[in-house]
């Protein structure tokens, strides 16, 4: 399992691309944009029947439900009908590539703790 630490940023275990990271920060940036308790929030978006998140022309988190949800380079990556799978997908941005990761639910929740926690935000 991954984990967090923030210097600054979030920096995650095994994220080369920095799509977990940009996910973790996006996640912990809207509860003072909505004005909601981030533990309430972030709990029932990344809960396993949660509806994930949408940062509009920049970042999409959803649970995938069958191999056609995952992305096209990665569909061999995980099973998606035997465990909860998200997929966290940085939208294509000033000339860069979209890029995506694949996480499990309990090790995105595990990062998202841990992002709450170095914020102060538990």
């Amino acid at each position: 399992m991954r984990n967090l630490r923030w210097h600054g940023r979030a920096e995650v275990d095994d994220d080369p691309k920095r799509v977990i990271r940009d996910c973790v920060e996006y996640a912990l940036s809207w509860p003072g944009v909505l004005d909601r308790p981030a533990e309430e929030l972030l709990a029932s978006w990344f809960a396993p029947d949660g509806r994930g998140m949408t940062v509009p022309d920049l970042f999409v988190a959803h649970r995938a439900r069958e191999a056609d949800d995952l992305p096209p380079d990665q569909r061999d990556a995980a099973d998606p009908r035997t465990g909860e799978i998200w997929v966290l997908t940085r939208l294509r941005f000033r000339g860069e590539p979209e890029e995506s990761a694949i996480v499990t639910g309990p090790e995105l929740r595990h990062l998202l703790t841990q992002g709450l926690a170095a914020r102060g935000m538990a």
